[in-house]
């Protein structure tokens, strides 16, 4: 599992029948966008694009993030894992933290062989594409923005969609919640710009850690490399005091202004729609450096299934797991449906009905998820992960006057929905059977498939596959 580079993992995906080389030549508008929206939908293979129009030394990535057998193998696991094979995974690798990053010569790090200074720094050398027809600019949206706490000198990074504005600038969207938004409001208040590094083209391991929330404090090199099961290697930036992936295929240096801001947006998210507009600091980039034959790696944003669902899921899930089993012990497993992360389902051994609830209420506030709009509360004999299922027990089990939670006023980042100050309202639904003693149900059973059943399915599968008699 150990990939040294984006490179390698392409390599390895090809092997596995999991990547394509596209030889055609293809246009940054319309093709790009085309063509990760039609991967993601049918969870198809990830596609290598050599041929560019207007690039004669760069290539770019298309799709591989968008497909759970994908997100397997980036945790070591066979691609037709299960998803609670691959929770298991990533706790696993929470259990190995820290594995500590090693620095490397600035001689042994391939993304320092080309390097851009001042006035030769130009974004528009890379392939760069712009996805919805409504978005404001081309954006990079797959990369580790990496950024230091000016008070304790501790490295966190992260990744935030970025609006290139001309060759040197860009805009950045984080909210306040975001460890950045901690570095750079000390920044303000010390009156000092914050250095940012930006890393795009990662071994997949190391890309994962910048997607997702990890412990506050922990360091997300040493947790890519508990992932991974090898130390990630890092290199000194050029011009700013902060470590970088040594095999990155490119890398931004420069700072987040205190005093240039930008109306950032519109964007197309993962909600589905596009988001409106906010001021933003704009990142004023110095130096690039980068690898010959250099792959950009795009990520595509829209309404999920896409690349970001298959990359933040699992992590999410294990996270909000691990949260909320210290005050809901009797939880299960937890699921995220389709359309997006917003729709949160808990399963779980439930031995009241007020722990039921309490698992909603712990589930909407959680520190882990902070976009989870809708949680639902299933028993053992509902599957999570099967939207059916879970409908199936809301229409069964559940009553709107007395099953439903409601939340107002709650933070709601990125909701098409929100109010104007950015809050909205949260809700959960308890599809839980009532316990035995609730003179509700009390006659009430539940039936269950008998034993035969299973077998007759695969017997029914077989012939539908192979033909012949049942």
């Amino acid at each position: 599992m150990v990939y040294r580079d984006l490179r390698e993992w392409i390599e390895h995906l090809e092997t596995e029948g999991e990547l394509v080389r596209l030889k055609e030549e293809i246009r940054l508008e319309p093709d790009v966008g085309a063509i990760s929206r039609a991967i993601a939908d049918v969870q198809g293979l990830g596609v290598l694009a050599d041929n560019i129009f207007g690039f004669h030394d760069a290539r770019i990535a298309i799709g591989l993030s968008a497909s759970w057998r994908r997100s397997a193998m980036t945790l070591g696991l066979p691609k037709e894992s299960s998803h609670r094979e691959m929770v298991k995974a990533w706790e696993k690798a929470l259990g190995r933290y820290p594995v500590k990053a090693k620095m490397v010569a600035k001689e042994d790090a391939p993304c320092k062989q080309n390097i851009m200074r001042g006035e030769e720094v130009n974004l528009f050398s890379f392939p760069i594409p712009k996805t919805s027809l409504q978005d404001a600019a081309p954006y990079i949206t797959k990369m580790m923005c990496i950024t230091k706490d000016p008070d304790s000198g501790w490295v966190n990074a992260g990744m935030y969609r970025m609006q290139v504005l001309d060759r040197n600038r860009t805009g950045i969207m984080f909210h306040g919640s975001r460890h950045i938004a901690e570095h750079y409001n000390k920044a303000r208040r010390d009156k000092r710009p914050l250095e940012m590094a930006v890393a795009i083209g990662l071994d997949p391991a190391t890309l994962l850690t910048a997607a997702v929330k990890i412990p506050r404090g922990w360091d997300e090199f040493d947790f890519a490399g508990a992932l991974r099961q090898a130390p990630v290697e890092l290199v000194k930036a050029e011009t700013a005091d902060l470590p970088v992936p040594a095999t990155a295929e490119i890398v931004l240096e420069g700072e987040l202004s205190l005093t240039a801001n930008l109306l950032e947006g519109p964007f197309g998210e993962f909600t589905g729609s596009y988001s409106g507009c906010l001021m933003m600091p704009i990142f004023q980039i110095n130096t690039i450096t980068y690898r010959n034959n250099t792959i950009f790696d795009f990520l595509l944003c829209g309404r999920p299934p896409a690349d970001g669902y298959y990359m933040s899921c699992i992590p999410s899930v294990a996270a909000l797991e691990q949260e909320l089993r210290h005050n809901c012990p009797n939880i299960t497993q937890i699921a995220y449906l389709l359309p997006s992360l917003m729709n949160c389902v808990v399963q779980g051994r439930w031995t009241s009905r007020g722990e039921a609830r309490k698992a909603i209420l712990a589930a909407l506030s959680s520190e882990s998820i902070v976009n989870s709009k809708m949680v639902t509360v299933v028993d053992e004999d509902v599957d999570p992960w099967n939207a059916q299922d879970v409908l199936w027990a809301i229409v069964t089990r559940c009553q709107a006057n007395t099953d439903l939670v409601i939340l107002p006023g709650l933070a709601s980042e990125l909701d098409p929905s929100a109010e104007d100050d950015g809050t909205g309202c949260k809700f959960g639904i308890d599809a839980t059977k009532s316990i035995a003693t609730s003179p509700r149900h009390s006659v009430v059973q539940f039936i269950l498939p008998r034993q035969e059943t299973e077998a007759w399915k695969k017997r029914i599968l077989r012939v539908m596959k192979e033909g012949g008699e049942l």
